[in-house]
């Protein structure tokens, strides 16, 4: 049962700031190199108030507000070009799945990309929880039965299936070569050497691709929303085919992180069996969730590392 409290101790959720409708519209302008996405933007934008809502990936994340005219309100997100087709692919696919908000368009705009969806009026799963017990067993069972849909077997397009098949061999080959570790995730594991890391990653790489499974990527509390026992998702730029014990691994370091609680040891511990024992014992292998931490503390790095653009 989901219990509506305070929000979860730990969690930040990411406030959203009003930004100034103009001054929006005048970098939008001056800094996207394509008309058919400056005319898209500004007529939805029009004279409605938009807000910042950037959270921790690096893009620049403009909510926009419905009024007296408008039903739908929008999520524009806006980044140096890198891999948000895919994104807005994979966005395609969960909507056809019913998962998530449906995606308007994608633009091609030159030095950036642009997407832009409907927004999710649900609260975050931040909200629903009294403590890092209820988040961690709540999670556990929801994991379990998005990787029980199965989706491998399913319909995909060409498009989409060259999308999820390609992504985690790109990211073992940045896992592999990154230069650093994430050091929240090293806190955690108690081990910063991330050469050995690499060495274990490269010996035992026949994990990658072993219980394959269409993995979310990102399955955290500020991805997930509820309402009325309905869960959608968003932000799927590491959906992909992988071990499931990927998003396993990811999804149980990531309810830590949130509870505030990844330097208490106990606690922790003790997080982690609710994780595991409500996602399914049957399907963990501890092998594999050695794996993939080391995969996760290379592949991830440090969000203050990376560059937000100067969109917002």
């Amino acid at each position: 049962m989901l219990i509506k409290g305070e929000h979860l101790e730990g969690v930040e959720p990411i406030n959203e700031k009003l930004f100034e409708n103009k001054k929006f519209l005048k970098i939008i302008n001056e800094k996207l190199n394509n008309k058919e996405a400056i005319i898209y933007i500004k007529s939805i934008v029009n004279e409605r108030d938009v807000y910042d809502k950037s959270g921790y990936s690096g893009s620049s994340t403009v909510i926009v507000k419905k009024d007296e005219n408008n039903k739908n309100e929008y999520v524009i997100k806006i980044q140096p070009k890198n891999n948000l087709k895919k994104e807005f692919i994979a966005y395609k696919y969960f909507y056809k799945e019913g998962l998530t908000s449906k995606p308007i368009k994608y633009f091609d705009c030159g030095k950036y990309e642009v997407m832009i969806v409907e927004k999710i009026n649900y609260p975050t799963a931040g909200f629903y929880f009294n403590n890092y017990k209820e988040i961690s067993e709540f999670f556990g069972k929801e994991l379990r039965k998005f990787h029980d849909k199965d989706f491998v077997n399913g319909k995909f397009s060409k498009e989409e299936y060259k999308t999820f098949k390609e992504k985690y061999k790109k990211s073992y080959k940045k896992a592999i070569n990154n230069n650093s570790c994430l050091k929240y995730l090293s806190i955690y594991m108690e081990d910063y050497d991330w050469i050995s890391m690499q060495k274990y990653l490269k010996k035992h790489k026949q994990i990658l691709f072993d219980d394959i499974v269409l993995v979310h990527g990102d399955f955290n509390p500020n991805n997930i929303f509820i309402q009325n026992g309905n869960i959608k998702l968003i932000d799927f730029k590491d959906s992909g085919f992988v071990d499931r014990h990927y998003d396993i691994f990811w999804t149980m370091f990531m309810i830590i992180i949130f509870s505030g609680i990844l330097k208490e040891k106990e606690k922790t511990r003790e997080c982690e069996k609710i994780f595991l024992d409500a996602y399914g014992r049957d399907l963990i292998n501890l092998e594999k969730i050695k794996f993939f931490k080391y995969f996760a503390c290379l592949y991830w790095q440090q969000h203050d590392e990376l560059t937000r653009i100067d969109i917002v």
